[in-house]
């Protein structure tokens, strides 16, 4: 593999962008060529044949990276039948968990079958541990509300917010509200909520901001016991990122 593709998948990835590497399995004039493909469909790096040909794997690898699969094609081609193998090279989402306590481990268990990489934010060394949180990405021990505001958050992040007996939820709310994560959500009963955001308007947060954060958060699925509290959750983070409307927790 040449150095400025490999250059350009270390790049991409980095970033936290999709991209395609399609790669010729076998044609009438040989197999081994290679061509790179952003999440749009534009040809980022090299040719597998014509611009015709070009133009049929790119519509594929958009196809691929929008399912998030690896998968065999067959495309038409000037000597006949050509066949790709596409291989989606998937951007992957965020979640952040600002607090290590019970509802926040069931929730990371959650997201990691889900795909997520998850990073925790505690101030409690006891509770922040990779025994608790084995797969997580990375856990961030100290005070959270600094530790979450120099993270870099994209719009492919999802925050959770539920610290310990919701001491620092203000703070932490205040580091990330006019962040351009897709998803805030937070612990908490309606007055205590109303009250932050009381807060916030008095910080000069927006009205439009303020309606993005889901509080209280979660799903109305019934559910009491810690563990479906945490699958209501999860549920909205997927709501969102797939553009579903859905009401929340009563």
């Amino acid at each position: 593999m040449e150095l400025n593709l490999m250059r350009l998948i270390t790049e991409k990835h980095e970033d936290n962008q999709d991209m395609a590497l399609i790669t010729v399995i076998s044609s009438g004039q040989g197999s081994g060529s290679m061509m790179a493909v952003g999440k749009d469909g534009e040809i980022l790096w090299g040719s597998v044949g014509s611009k015709a040909i070009d133009y049929q794997a790119a519509e594929e690898a958009k196809i691929a990276l929008k399912r998030g699969l690896c998968r065999n094609v067959q495309i038409a081609a000037e000597s006949g039948r050509m066949e790709i193998f596409i291989n989606a090279l998937c951007s992957q989402d965020t979640l952040l968990i600002a607090g290590a306590g019970n509802v926040a481990r069931h929730v990371y268990r959650y997201a990691c079958i889900l795909g997520y990489k998850v990073c925790i934010f505690d101030n409690r060394a006891e509770m922040l541990t990779w025994e608790r949180f084995p797969e997580a990405r990375e856990l961030m021990l100290g005070d959270i509300a600094e530790k979450i505001a120099s993270y870099n958050i994209t719009t492919d992040t999802s925050i959770v917010i539920a610290s310990h007996n919701h001491e620092f939820d203000q703070d932490i709310l205040r580091a990330v509200i006019t962040s351009p994560a897709r998803y805030i959500g937070m612990l908490g009963n309606k007055r205590r909520l109303a009250a932050m955001f009381d807060y916030m308007r008095n910080m000069g947060i927006s009205e439009e901001q303020i309606a993005n954060v889901r509080a209280p958060i979660g799903l109305d699925l019934g559910g009491r016991k810690t563990a479906e509290i945490a699958l209501a959750i999860i549920a909205e983070i997927q709501a969102v990122k797939y553009g579903r409307k859905v009401g929340l927790v009563s």
